[in-house]
């Protein structure tokens, strides 16, 4: 009775000896990947930092193109504030700002009660948007 106890009891610890070195080799690998990919979210997070780093150039055009979102947003609540009827003016009665003289304004819709309009960059890229009411 004692010969089988022995034989079960040996062969648990060779059994639990094998098993921790599997354990050891897959928790290596493990850490082996988790240090490849902490460097690849490192290298990312560099890349991002320079890629997002604005340009002066792009972010002068996008000042320039709210600047006169809001002149122009301005200029069309001040008409609707000064008409009888509430309303917005008609594209014929619309003088732009000064502020977007060089600048490409694109009207998505402009009706007696609502306005939408956009800003556009030379290669019609969306600079800055504005709707009332």
């Amino acid at each position: 009775m004692i010969r089988p106890v022995l034989l079960t009891l040996l062969l648990a610890l060779l059994l639990a000896g094998c098993q921790d070195q599997e354990a050891r080799a897959r928790n290596e690998a493990l850490t082996r990947r988790v240090t490849a990919l902490e460097a690849q979210v490192r290298s990312l997070q560099g890349r991002q930092a320079q890629a997002s780093t604005p340009d002066a150039h792009e972010v002068t055009l996008r000042a320039a193109a709210q600047n006169c979102a809001n002149d122009l947003t301005r200029t069309l609540e001040t008409f609707r504030e000064s008409s009888i009827d509430r309303r917005y003016p008609p594209a014929s009665q619309l003088v732009l700002p000064d502020a977007c003289t060089e600048q490409r304004v694109n009207w998505l819709a402009l009706e007696a009660q609502a306005y939408t309009f956009t800003v556009t960059d030379e290669n019609g890229q969306e600079l800055a948007r504005a709707s009332g009411p």
